[in-house]
């Protein structure tokens, strides 16, 4: 199972996203559960990455894990960045959804640390 932890900051966008495990609909390499997954998260993860004005950081120093932290994102791009957060929310929402034993997402708030 892919379990998923958001953290929305005091604005309601995402401060911080850990995502591990593997959804084990198919095997690797053909599972289209993890392949929508792994879209959704890296299209996110590279529009960040190439908008100046998000400070952000990603760990993924644990294999099958990905941590993004966003402490920062300054005031030109916020709605931006808003949108992008509601984009990938309502797709990983709605992947849920779909596989609820493949998928499993959690909210809480992001203490800016």
């Amino acid at each position: 199972m892919i379990e998923v932890a958001v953290a929305l900051s005091s604005e309601g966008v995402i401060g911080e996203l850990v995502a591990e495990g593997h959804a084990g609909f198919a095997p690797r390499g053909t599972d289209i559960v993890c392949a929508a997954f792994t879209l959704l998260l890296r299209t996110f993860s590279r529009t960040v990455e190439a908008t100046p004005g998000v400070v952000w950081s990603v760990r993924e120093d644990v294999p099958g894990r990905f941590h993004l932290v966003v402490s920062g994102v300054a005031p030109g791009v916020a709605e931006q960045y808003r949108g992008w957060c509601h984009f990938l929310l309502r797709g990983l929402e709605d992947l849920a959804d779909d596989a609820p034993a493949q998928v499993r997402i959690e909210y809480g708030s992001h203490s800016g640390r």
